[in-house]
């Protein structure tokens, strides 16, 4: 197995190609070290909620107990991966880069133009939100959906039958995870990309001030009190992971095997070269930029054809058509909510 492992300093050990994901007997592992970005005081604000505060737990390390913190949860850095490939004047779209991969787009009229007003990409949910898929098993959408996800509830599911349909209709599913509770609460695919940042032996940094207004001091403008908690760790982590057994389960063949690994190598570069402001106090930058190298063009024309997707759905009429202007790849698949 190529796990790509890091020394401590981060001096990278070789290149990390697709067939270094699809080649590790288990998953790929490769932990970037963050520092704080100059100007913050080396103190960050992790992730936190009012009633719970900052994820703060105990871990065996070198068999001891060590103080951890988790800066940023799986979720949201699905989140920002995802976000990473959308095109900033088109946001419920494929960047240039991405044009091809398939997707789904709710359109609607507002103030009489068509619009528009969510995508696949955007929902929390994914293919399964209640906006792609119906509210309800009267809507319309919802049969679509499952006549081409072949979903039926009196038989048994087999994910493999289910995931490669789900490829040529949205493969980020496949990517980030999707819980296909509204069509068969049994249909569940695990992440194959996941990524946490987490900080080792964190020291709080407590803080606060008071909030006055200028005009007046009375109801909302009153004076008030608050408080802040930020951290700082001199060992501060991004850990990523491709589950390697995961994707071997789902019995896609070597096209679609090799675009899934490529897509993935796209997120972790964009991601790692354009490290996002996670929040107000919340801004790190890499110590290092792993040597990546992919062709995310050449798997899309390769993984996504007529041919090969008319072998999948044989008698499904409703796919959008491909790319013109020899692209590859196709048209992302629209439900026009007017």
């Amino acid at each position: 197995m190529m796990s790509t492992q890091q020394s401590s300093n981060n001096t990278q050990t070789s290149s990390i190609t697709p067939d270094t994901l699809l080649n590790a007997s288990r998953r790929w592992y490769l932990p970037v070290r963050l520092k704080v970005a100059e100007g913050f005081d080396k103190r960050f604000q992790p992730t936190g909620f009012p009633n719970l505060g900052p994820a703060l737990y105990k871990a065996m390390n070198d068999g001891g107990v060590t103080d951890y913190l988790l800066v940023e949860s799986a979720q949201s850095l699905a989140n920002w991966m995802e976000a990473l490939c959308l095109d900033p004047q088109h946001p419920c779209r494929y960047n240039n880069d991405c044009a091809g991969i398939p997707y789904v787009v709710v359109r609607k009229k507002v103030n009489g133009k068509n619009m528009d007003w969510t995508s696949s990409l955007t929902e929390p949910h994914r293919l399964a939100s209640d906006e792609i898929v119906g509210r309800d098993d009267k809507h319309p959408d919802r049969k679509t959906f499952k006549d081409l996800l072949q979903v039926d509830k009196d038989r048994p599911v087999y994910l493999p039958r289910i995931a490669k349909r789900l490829f040529y209709i949205d493969p980020a599913c496949l990517l980030h995870g999707v819980f296909l509770e509204r069509l068969d609460g049994r249909i569940r695919f695990p992440r194959l990309l996941s990524a946490t940042i987490t900080a080792k032996e964190p020291q709080a940094v407590n803080a606060g001030g008071v909030m006055r207004g200028y005009v007046t001091a009375a109801g909302s403008e009153a004076s008030i009190p608050y408080s802040t908690q930020h951290f700082a760790s001199s060992d501060i982590k991004l850990q990523l992971t491709f589950h390697t057994d995961t994707l071997n389960s789902w019995g896609l063949d070597n096209e679609e095997r090799n675009f899934l690994a490529s897509f993935a190598l796209y997120k972790v570069r964009k991601l790692i070269q354009s490290f996002p402001r996670l929040r107000t106090a919340c801004v790190l930058d890499p110590d290092f930029v792993p040597t990546i190298n992919y062709d995310l063009r050449t798997t899309i024309k390769a993984a996504f054809t007529q041919n090969r997707r008319q072998a999948v759905f044989p008698k499904a009429n409703k796919l959008p058509p491909s790319l013109t202007g020899g692209a590859g790849g196709f048209q992302p698949f629209e439900l026009d909510r007017a």
